[in-house]
Formats: structure tokens, C-alpha cells, sequence
């Protein structure tokens, strides 16, 4: 939490969506040309440094250009020590002009250096700052916020004034100039003193080693006796010429001030090179808090979609299943009217009961509006109530506001993966039932539904299908981008249809309906009234890719009705395909010759994808408890700003009705969710025979705003429902008969109903 926090902190400061990304690195930095901020992942990193990093970063965002960054490519003609001079000057300008936009920092600021001044973050080891060289006085003084007690003199004063005072990269350049100069003659001088006082205790220690030798000439030291020790300790010595100090390896970090006369940072070509050691030690200790235990984070963005690879439009569905049924007119099992005889009968049976539950939902609507109303005074006098002012100040005309109702819409996503076959008739009816309501109320709709068939899609884009054919990718594949399989999402139903193009496509959508009932009875494609066409062929499950389309469907459905609220209804009967092994493309070097654009995603890896255009990000990992869907869903639902309210469609057999429980229930009480249906508990038990008497459960699944399981097969169908007595008529027999058929339709219409309590409460 602390991790988003900041990163929001950043972007913020940065008054720009910057790309916030934590790495397994030593220390922040900014990439100005694709901006992006890179946080290190540190151990035990409180608020205040989090505040530091995002703060010094941000400065340089704002304030810094290309090549004032710390590892920007130095000017060949500029000593290479130069580049630590210009961070000094450079971060005491844009900590300066940071704090100043965003005074809270301060504070932070102040905090966190002083935390690392104190860890000896800066390589001091107790020695005392005013015997360092200026430069180093500089960035202590600067990086201090200005109150370490250090001293300067008359020049370096006026060196610091003009350091403080730099406001443009110009200036930062200008000063840092005139101080590397000084630092150059400085330094020089320090480093001529140093050769003068080694020389000098040389000459005294050979001296005196003499004289030892003659003293001790008939005494032995034991090996490793302390008469080695002042010599075997010449690691701390300022002259480095120590048998011990030329015996450490070279790779080892520096992490404290060691100065070497005859190092490679001072001598460059002849000519003498001052350096800022404190900005060098500081550089190199920010490794020493990388966490080693951290996971790898990978960021990736979501991909592309190719909208026209994707996307069939009504017209063209409804003109291909048009042309497939006028195939069949004439066959002795196809009768010539039979569309028309499928629709009268779905008129007759559903009609009423639709008209009904229209007055129910303008009644609710209205009751919700003035429920909301607001009565106020409007200044003016009431002519009528004049005569009662001695007695009554309500003498003005009052004015009720009703407030403007929110206005709905409705996407309705149908799952067409195998399993679905059993359920397609009564989902096809449950979806016309729907239709017909909004149409009824005029709220604005549209069917699809999802799946990917290569000969379905071929014969959308209008190709010869051939097993051998190369068809459009649905997403598009680009290095950072993670990879989503095909997707084939087609347009049943729409309510900007002409009447009568409507009129033919529900003809259409109840001969597939009967076409699927052909195909469930006789276990024939062929040997019914009806067969499926060919290009309605059902597939897998890839809800994943699905509903991240209709994250660019939704909006443009949004936008195209003036809406303020849009449903997304998703009918289906089993989870997303996985997507945990998809391939990232994140990876140009891929040894992987069969996908060369890419590899695996890793079990260890912490994955955190990206959506820079809508600001979003999330972290995933394959082992993790958030699904790749249960993301996509997050995304859909803050990117679009709507609601996504599932339907999981269950067989009606007890074991299917008892997994579908143990893997899909979730309430305020389960924490058990996902598990297998051999371990239901006593309280989940109870719930399975609930949920085969009442047909319809409840559940809060992530990922959705309403979720509810509904049994399928014949239980989806609808019937049609009669009052039922038997015996003697009473009135209480009737009072039960008659709530029994009340309750019996908004069951066997459940796809409305649970519509209308949606938008209607």
C-alpha cells in the first residue's frame, strides 16, 4: 500500500501520468524521453525516504534536462569527475525548486537525510565534514537541508550563495565550473601536503626501524606478535601504501572517504582532477539497501485489440444466419413459416408478463425520483397566504425539484463455449426475454456473444476457410505487452435496429434456439427440423479476452446513447481459460526459437500490468490469488465506469450443483471460496439444497457487482405458468396458487428480473 501510494504521490507531483515502476535497483532514477520513474525496491524504506526518492525524482522531471541526469553520457571534452560536481550543484537546484512547489516536502526531506547522515550513508565514519574538501562540504551542507554546523570560508561562501541561488540548468552548469576549478586547486594543495607528511614519516620510520633493529638484534618476535600489528594495519593509512590495503580485491565496494594520490580519480593524462567522494560513497551505499529478497517486479502493458479482427457486426451475422435458414425453407422437417410461428408463440407466452413488468419498473423509477425530491422556497410572494402572515412566515411560493433520473444501458455478453450447448436454448430465450423488456421501456441494449472458431471466423471476414489459412490476430503483439489468445465476439441483437430488421433477427435468434434444441434431442446436427449452421460452431472459454474488449465496446456503446450507466450482463457456464502460462512479450532475446516474440511468465516473478492511457495498474502473480480475470474485470470496471453483474449457469445434477457451490459461492461468511465440492461444510450443504428448491443463488464473487448462480438445462427454459388448484377452491388455495405462478415467472424470467432490481433500486 505504501508502494501505490507513492506512486500516485509521484504522478501527482509530476502534474503528468508518469509510469511509476519499483525494480530491483540501487536507487531512483527518471527516464525523460518514455517518462518513467524507477523506485528502488529498499529494505526497511519508511514514508519519509519514499517522500525523498519521489520528491528528488520528481525535481528532475520537472527541472532537469536529458543530459543532466545522473547517468546521462558526460561531455567527452569535461573531465569524467565533472559529472559528480554537476549532481551536487544540479540536486541542491531541483530539491530547492521541488520544496518550494510542494512546501509539505520539507519535512520529508529534512527527515530522511538526516536518517542517512546517520547510518553514515555518506562514508564520513565520524570524521569531522569540516576537514573535507569543499565539494564535500557542498553536497553534506546542501543534502542536510542546510543545518550541519560546517564552515566555509570567505570564497567558498561565495561559491555556496551562488550554488543556492542557480534557478536554470544554465546557471547549474556556470557555477559548477567556477567550483571545479577551485575544488581543482584545493584538492591540489591537499594532496601536496599529504605528500609532504608521508615523505617526512618515511624518513622517521626508517629512523627509528633502525634503531629497533640494533636494540632488538639478539631478540625474536613470536609470528604474529604485536610488533606486526602498527604495520599489518595500514588499511586506515592516508597514504594507502599498506601491504594489506594492496592485497583487497578491486571489485570491493567503496563505501567510506579513502583518498589515494596515486589513484586513477586523481591523475588523469598528467593533469590533476579533483572528485566529490561523498556523492561517490553515496552512489555506491545505495546498494547495500537493495533488498535481495524481493521478487523481480515485470511491467507490462495491456495489448491492442484489432477491433475489426475481433468485432462482427449484427448486420453481417444476421445477414449470414438469414441466408443459412432460407436454405431450409422448403425441406419436408422446415416449414416455410416456422419463423413466424416461433415468434407469434414467444410473443403469446411472454408479452404480457413483460408489459407488466414495464409498469412495474416505471412505477419503481418514479417512486425513486420522488423519493429524491426537494421542495424550496422561491422568494416570491404567495398572493394566497398574504392574509395569514401575522401568524405564519410560509407566505412564499414554494417549488418541488425532481431530480433527473440516471439513464441505463445494457450490454449482455453470451458465453458460446462447448459446454454450453445444453444451456443455449434457454439462455437464447432468457436473452429476447430481455431485449424485449428494454425495448419495451426504450433503454438502450445490445447482444453479443464470444468464443473463437477459426471457420466462424473466416466466414465473418469473409474467407474460404482452410485449415491451412492464416487469419488476422485479435490483439496486437508488441515488445512490453502481455499476450492475449484470439477472440471472436459477434452481434446478435442491437436497439437501433428498423423494426423490421428486428423483427427478422428475433425470427433468426428463435430458429437458433430451436436449431440448438434439434441438436440437444438428437445428438444430430442434421436429423431435426432445424441444424446449427456451420459459422455457430462453440469453442472455448476466453472470457478473459472478452471482457477486456468490451472495455473499448462499452464506452463507444456509452457515448453513441448519451448514457450514464451501462450494465454489463455476462451469461456463461464456467470459468475464463487460463491465462497464468500466456506468453509475455517482454523478452527481445528469447531463446525460445517457437515463440519468438516472447516467453513464459515466470512462477517467481511479481508481474504489474499497466494501462498508462486510463491510469491503471495492478500487481499479479501466478501463484497469487488474483486472476488474470478478476484484473481484467477491475480494469473494465475503472476504466469504464460500469457494472458487471454474472450469471453462472449450472446443470441441474447434484454434482454439478454441489462444485458449483463449493467454486463459485462466496458470502460475508466463506473465506473457503475455490475449493473442491468434497470438502463443502455442513453450512454449504444447506446451501446446496437451498439453491436446488429455490433455482437461483446468490453469491459475491470478485470481481463482479452481482454474481448469481442459476440453474440450467429445462430450469432455464420458459414455461408457461397457470393457476393450479386442486380439490375444493378456497381463497387461501388461490392466495398460494397464485403466488406460487408469480414466483414461478420471475424464476423462469430471471435475467429480466434481476435486470430490473439492478436499475430500478
Amino acid at each position: 500500500m505504501l508502494k501505490e501510494s507513492k506512486s500516485q504521490l509521484a504522478k501527482l507531483m509530476a502534474t503528468e501520468n508518469v509510469d511509476v515502476q519499483h525494480q530491483k535497483i540501487s536507487t531512483a532514477k527518471f527516464d525523460p524521453k518514455n517518462r518513467v520513474l524507477y523506485l528502488p525496491i529498499w529494505k526497511d524504506m519508511d514514508g519519509a525516504l519514499y517522500d525523498l526518492l519521489c520528491g528528488h525524482e520528481v525535481g528532475h522531471a520537472l527541472f532537469t534536462p536529458a543530459d543532466g541526469w545522473h547517468d546521462a553520457v558526460l561531455d567527452k571534452s569535461k573531465p569524467k569527475n565533472f559529472k559528480n560536481f554537476l549532481n551536487v550543484v544540479e540536486d541542491a537546484r531541483i530539491e530547492k525548486k521541488v520544496q518550494r512547489k510542494y512546501p509539505g516536502l520539507r519535512k520529508s526531506f529534512a527527515e530522511a537525510y538526516k536518517g542517512l547522515i546517520k547510518k553514515d550513508f555518506f562514508g564520513l565514519q565520524g570524521r569531522d565534514p569540516n576537514k573535507l574538501p569543499f565539494i564535500d562540504r557542498l553536497n553534506l551542507f546542501s543534502k542536510s537541508q542546510y543545518t550541519l554546523p560546517i564552515n566555509f570560508n570567505e570564497e567558498e561562501t561565495k561559491l555556496l550563495e551562488k550554488a543556492k541561488s542557480t534557478e536554470s540548468w544554465e546557471e547549474v552548469v556556470k557555477v559548477t565550473n567556477e567550483i571545479y576549478a577551485y575544488s581543482k586547486e584545493e584538492q591540489l594543495e591537499y594532496e601536496d601536503e599529504l605528500s609532504f607528511e608521508n615523505e617526512y614519516d618515511y624518513d622517521d620510520s626508517e629512523d627509528d626501524q633502525e634503531q629497533s633493529e640494533d636494540k632488538n638484534e639478539n631478540t625474536t618476535q613470536p609470528e604474529g606478535g604485536e610488533g606486526d600489528t602498527d604495520d599489518d594495519q595500514g588499511s586506515g593509512n592516508a597514504s594507502g601504501n599498506s601491504e594489506k590495503g594492496e592485497e583487497e580485491p578491486e571489485e570491493k565496494m567503496v563505501q567510506t572517504l579513502n583518498r589515494d594520490k596515486e589513484s586513477e580519480d586523481y591523475i588523469s593524462d598528467g593533469e590533476f582532477e579533483p572528485s566529490c567522494q561523498t556523492d561517490e560513497v553515496y552512489r555506491q551505499n545505495e546498494n547495500s539497501l537493495v533488498d535481495d529478497d524481493c521478487k523481480p517486479r515485470v511491467y507490462l502493458n495491456f495489448p491492442k485489440p484489432n477491433l475489426k479482427n475481433i468485432v462482427t457486426p449484427v448486420k453481417r451475422v444476421q445477414e449470414l444466419l438469414t441466408k443459412e435458414f432460407e436454405k431450409q425453407i422448403g425441406s419436408r422437417y422446415f416449414k416455410k413459416d416456422l419463423g413466424d410461428q416461433l415468434l407469434s408463440e414467444f410473443k403469446k407466452k411472454n408479452d404480457k408478463y413483460i408489459s407488466l413488468l414495464a409498469k412495474e419498473f416505471e412505477m419503481k423509477k418514479a417512486a425513486k425520483v420522488f423519493a429524491k425530491r426537494k421542495i424550496s422556497s422561491t422568494g416570491d410572494l404567495d398572493i394566497n397566504k398574504l392574509a395569514s402572515y401575522k401568524f405564519d412566515d410560509n407566505i412564499f411560493r414554494k417549488v418541488m425539484m425532481m431530480p433527473k433520473g440516471k439513464s441505463h444501458g445494457l450490454v449482455l455478453l453470451l458465453d458460446y463455449s462447448g459446454s454450453m450447448f445444453e444451456n443455449l436454448p434457454g439462455s437464447i430465450e432468457q436473452v429476447l426475454i430481455l431485449a424485449s423488456f428494454c425495448k419495451k421501456v426504450n433503454i438502450p441494449f445490445t447482444v453479443y456473444n464470444f468464443g473463437y472458431c477459426e471457420r466462424t471466423q473466416a466466414t465473418d471476414l469473409g474467407f474460404e476457410y482452410d485449415y491451412n489459412i492464416s487469419l488476422p490476430e485479435s490483439f496486437e503483439k508488441k515488445l512490453g505487452s502481455v499476450y492475449f489468445a484470439n477472440v471472436s465476439i459477434r452481434e446478435y441483437l442491437n436497439s437501433t435496429m428498423r423494426t423490421s430488421d428486428y423483427n427478422n433477427a428475433l425470427k433468426n435468434l428463435l430458429l437458433l434456439k430451436k436449431a440448438w434444441e434439434s441438436y440437444k434431442n438428437s445428438g444430430s446436427l442434421y436429423n431435426d427440423r432445424v441444424y446449427v449452421p456451420d459459422f455457430e460452431n462453440l469453442t472455448n472459454t476466453p472470457l478473459t479476452q472478452a471482457m477486456y474488449v468490451m472495455g473499448y465496446i462499452v464506452p463507444e456503446f456509452k457515448k453513441q446513447n448519451n448514457l450514464d450507466l451501462v450494465n454489463l450482463v455476462v451469461v456463461h457456464d464456467g470459468d475464463a481459460d487460463m491465462t497464468n502460462r500466456e506468453v509475455a512479450l517482454d523478452d527481445p532475446f528469447s531463446s525460445n526459437k517457437d515463440r519468438p516474440y516472447g516467453k513464459y511468465l515466470e512462477f517467481d516473478n511479481v508481474y504489474v500490468l499497466t494501462d498508462k492511457k486510463n491510469r491503471y495498474s495492478s500487481t499479479y502473480n501466478i501463484r497469487g490469488e488474483k486472476s488474470m480475470y478478476q484484473i481484467v474485470c477491475d480494469w473494465f470496471k475503472q476504466t469504464t465506469n460500469s457494472k458487471i453483474v454474472g450469471f453462472y449457469l449450472v446443470p441441474p445434477t447434484t454434482r454439478y450443483v454441489r462444485d458449483a457451490v463449493a467454486r463459485q459461492y462466496v458470502s460475508s461468511k466463506t473465506s473457503s471460496y475455490g475449493h473442491t465440492a468434497r470438502y463443502l461444510s455442513d453450512d454449504e450443504l444447506q446451501i446446496v439444497k437451498q439453491f436446488r428448491k429455490d433455482k437461483l443463488l446468490i453469491s459475491k464473487k470478485p470481481g463482479y457487482d452481482d454474481f448469481y448462480l442459476i440453474l440450467g438445462g429445462k430450469d432455464l427454459t420458459v414455461q408457461n405458468e397457470e393457476i393450479e388448484v386442486t380439490g375444493k377452491v378456497t381463497s387461501a388455495k388461490l392466495k398460494s396458487a397464485f403466488l406460487k405462478m408469480n414466483k414461478g415467472k420471475q424464476v423462469n424470467r430471471v435475467l429480466v428480473s434481476k435486470f430490473i432490481e439492478k436499475i430500478a433500486a
